[in-house]
Formats: C-alpha cells, sequence, structure tokens
C-alpha cells in the first residue's frame, strides 16, 4: 500500500491514532522519526529528513506522547533532568496482534526554537529479520571471509551506517546454511534483528541476551559466553577494555566473535581498540588483537543520485601478508601501513566509490562524505581517475582551474 505524505495528525491526538501515525510513517520507510515540541515530524526516507505530518506539534502534544509511550513519571523525570532511554512497541496493525513494530527511543528536555523548557523524542525502528545476505550486494572477498570457524570479525562504522544490519545478515546467512549447524549467542543493547524460524530443524535458535534486561553490563557477557559453549558470538560492540579483552578471550578459545566499533575506516581500527588500554598495555594488546583478527568491514551509506541507497565498504582481510608487513612495525605505524594495503588491493572508500561515481550514481558531496576529502582533494582525485564529469563546473573552475 502506497502511503502519502504528508501524514495528518489531529490536534490532541489520542494514543490509538498516534500509534496508527507511526505505522504509516514506518510503511512510507521511514526510519529515524523525530518530534519535537513546536516542530512538524520528521522522518529518515532514503537517508534524507523529510516532513512527515502536516503541522507543528503543540508542546503539551509532546508531553502527552512521552506518556503514552514511556508512562505516567516521563514528564517528571524529563522535569528532573533526566533523558529516557526506552523501547516501544505497537501491534503491526490496528486489528491484529500477530506482530509487532518495535523502536528505540530517547526523550530529552531541550530547547526547540523559541519552545525554551521544549521535548525532543527520537525514534529509531529496530527491524525485525534481517534482509538475506545475498540482497546486500557484498563483494565476493568479503563473503569469501566473514564467516571464519574462529576468530574476530570488526564491523566498524558510525552510528546509522548499517553495522547492525550487516551482521544480522550474516547470522541469518549462517542459520539458513545446511552444512554446518551452529550454535549462536548475541549480546545487545538493545536486541534489535530477531531470527525466529530461520533456523527450522538444522540448529538451535539463536539466544538473544539484552544488556540490562537479562545481563547487567557488557562487563559480564564474555564470561556469560565461555561457559554456554557458543559456537559463533556477537559482542554488540567493543566500547571498552573490558568488552575487547573478552572479544579476544573468546576468539583465541576457538569461537567466532563478531562485534561492532565506532571507528571510521580499517585503518583506524587499530588504535581505536588499542586506546581503551593503558599505554603501557599497548603493545601487547596490540599483538593480541592481530593475533586473533580475520577481516574488517568499515561500512557507510549514502543516498544515490536515483533516490536509493548505496552501501559503500572499505575492507582489509587479515592474511598472512597483513600479519608479516604489521609485525614488523610498530603498532603506532600500522595504520599507515594498512592505508597503503587497501590502495594496493583496491579495497578503500575511494577505491570502492570510484564505480559509482563513473556511473553517475553518486553526486560529488556524497564522495566527499564517503572519502573524507577537502573539496580540492576530490576535484584532483576525481580528474586523475577519469570521472571529471562528477566535479561540479564551479569547484573545478576554482580548483582545478
Amino acid at each position: 500500500m502506497s502511503i502519502e505524505l504528508p501524514i495528518n495528525l489531529s490536534p490532541s491526538f489520542p494514543d490509538i491514532e498516534l500509534k496508527e501515525f507511526l505505522r504509516k510513517v514506518v510503511q512510507a520507510g521511514g526510519s529515524d522519526i523525530t518530534l519535537q515540541s513546536g516542530d512538524y515530524i520528521w522522518g529518515e526516507i532514503k537517508r534524507r529528513h523529510t516532513k512527515v505530518n502536516d503541522r507543528r506539534l503543540e508542546h503539551n502534544e509532546l508531553e502527552r506522547a512521552v506518556r503514552f509511550m514511556y508512562g505516567p513519571t516521563a514528564s517528571s523525570q524529563l522535569s528532573a533532568r533526566e533523558d529516557l532511554d526506552f523501547e516501544y512497541e505497537i501491534p503491526l496493525s490496528a486489528e491484529s496482534f500477530d506482530g509487532v513494530m518495535r523502536f528505540r527511543c530517547n526523550a530529552t528536555s531541550c530547547r526547540v526554537g523559541a519552545i525554551q523548557s521544549g521535548i525532543s523524542i527520537t525514534m529509531r525502528t529496530i527491524p525485525g529479520t534481517p534482509p538475506a545476505w545475498d540482497t546486500l550486494s557484498v563483494p565476493k572477498d568479503i563473503t569469501d571471509n566473514f564467516f571464519p570457524q574462529y576468530g574476530l570479525v570488526l564491523v566498524i562504522g558510525t552510528t546509522g551506517s548499517g553495522k547492525s544490519t550487516l551482521l544480522a545478515s550474516g547470522n541469518r546467512r549462517r542459520l539458513e546454511a545446511t552444512e554446518r549447524p551452529v550454535k549462536i549467542l548475541t549480546y545487545e543493547d538493545p536486541i534489535e534483528f530477531v531470527y525466529t524460524g530461520l533456523s527450522g530443524d538444522r540448529m538451535p535458535q539463536p539466544s538473544q541476551v539484552q544488556i540490562d534486561r537479562n545481563l547487567k553490563s557488557f562487563n559480564d557477557a564474555g564470561r556469560n559466553a565461555m561457559r554456554r559453549k557458543g559456537d559463533v558470538i556477537v559482542m554488540g560492540e567493543s566500547r571498552d577494555r573490558d568488552s575487547v579483552v573478552a572479544c579476544f578471550e573468546m576468539a583465541l578459545s576457538g569461537h567466532a566473535v563478531y562485534s561492532t566499533l565506532h571507528a571510521d575506516t580499517p585503518a583506524e581500527t587499530f588504535a581505536r581498540m588499542v586506546s581503551f588500554f593503558p599505554e603501557d598495555a599497548q603493545p601487547a594488546a596490540a599483538n593480541k588483537l592481530l593475533s586473533t583478527l580475520k577481516l574488517i568491514v568499515s561500512q557507510k551509506l549514502e543516498r544515490r543520485t536515483d533516490g536509493q541507497v548505496a552501501a559503500i565498504r572499505s575492507w582489509l582481510v587479515i592474511d598472512r601478508e597483513v600479519r608479516r608487513r604489521l609485525n614488523g612495525a610498530p603498532f603506532h605505524q600500522w595504520g599507515a601501513i594498512v592505508e597503503q594495503i587497501l590502495d594496493e588491493r583496491k579495497t578503500s572508500f575511494e577505491a570502492q566509490i570510484l564505480p559509482l561515481m563513473k556511473e553517475g550514481l553518486l553526486d560529488f558531496e556524497a564522495f566527499r562524505k564517503v572519502t573524507n576529502m577537502t573539496p580540492a582533494e576530490s576535484a584532483v582525485f576525481l580528474r586523475e581517475h577519469d570521472a571529471l564529469h562528477a566535479v561540479p563546473a564551479e569547484v573545478a573552475e576554482h580548483y582545478l582551474g
């Protein structure tokens, strides 16, 4: 069913109307939804913030909405300068309770325009079943190395870059495989994708642990996973020393371990992971990381010129050559060496985005965001790689003469 935007939301809307409104926004392709005092409702649709309703909301409507979603104490907690992190579920349809639509929410008291004591609510949709691996257009080199029998695979990127989707799709591929049944354990905050029915009768259903609900913290995940004898362990995020050490220990003890990391490129990964350790422990941590790592995949999402979304990936397979070259240098030089290897193997962001630029599927600004180049650097690079047509005329005139 096609949903026409903007969608009407009546003044002083009841709970049932808000739920129907949210269903329609998601059906229209909305992911992150923002509701704010004195503002329109915005949904991110195909990487672009889009106005999804037809009027600005009153502040009292935001207070009502957050009480609907969080509970009667919401207003008092916000007044006490507490932000609210919570999950919100609604039925997939008003007529059926066979399934639910889930959101990860944050409500914060803040100034919004002229409203000094306003409320901002951000709602991130939590998908259901992950997409099939073959629908993600993953390069063969990544596919060939994404499913080791043991060792560590890191999926890196910024918030909203699709890291969790890629990991969950990899789990789905393992569950749908028939040649080697596995036991999958995940540790997440919150649980996003679910795997109902994907394992069939071939292997155990994945066991998904939500941090702060099923376990107190990620610090407990490593000990818990080791006792439960999983074959594949997903550590939702490497966010501190304890979670990184847990990844090392599980990978070294014969598990296939997956984790995400907030880093931009594979070259930054080593320094980022080692930074969780005291300076005197960093060389040993770097060596342990190198001995356990199998693959680093960095992903960025950008809106294409045809309105679709492109996933651009840079990756490093940690093979014998990489280990030899890195082992021969101090770990603080590894980033520069990895950048050189990515260029040689054409797995850098610059190399991977270039075909899309030549085909006109991404514009100049998308190229700059993915590669983190200045306008001058971008113009020179595209000229040198037969993609001068992708450089705007005013940029070419100013920087290329």
